[in-house]
């Protein structure tokens, strides 16, 4: 009856250790956006559009495309926060990856980049708005 006991009491507590147990702290809420700075005027035939802030559960991303005849021809990162150290290496990585695929592509018709899902599909779909806000005028 002792040993059924004491199994019964060390089950016990650890069903409670392991439903109390959290593999990650909570995540932070992203910290408010910087203010950019207002674009230079852009060079004569170049057109510049602003994509929205699009916010993921982890980041805060904001693109801008510079157009030159209807080619993407730059692409400036305003605003890409992360949460916490482990988002921030995540954005740090991805980002230069897929400003230089846009690049090259000369569209945002790109790939995402591997185990950066929701960093660049908010990048794509902000580049994409951009776009076509330079293109409108």
């Amino acid at each position: 009856m002792r040993r059924a006991l004491a199994a019964l009491v060390v089950t016990a507590v650890a069903v409670v250790l392991l439903a109390r147990y959290q593999t990650h702290p909570p995540p932070e809420p992203p910290p408010p956006a910087r203010a950019a700075k207002a674009p230079a005027r852009p060079k004569p035939g170049v057109r510049v559009g602003t994509g929205p802030l699009l916010t993921t559960p982890f980041s805060s991303i904001q693109v801008r495309a510079e157009l030159t005849r209807g080619r993407l021809t730059g692409v400036r990162t305003l605003s890409l926060s992360g949460a916490d150290a482990h988002t921030r290496s995540i954005n740090a990585r991805a980002e230069p990856l897929l400003r230089a695929e846009a690049l090259r592509a000369g569209s945002a018709r790109i790939d995402t980049v591997s185990g950066a899902t929701y960093t660049s599909e908010s990048w794509i779909e902000s580049l994409e708005a951009a776009i076509r806000d330079a293109r409108r005028g």
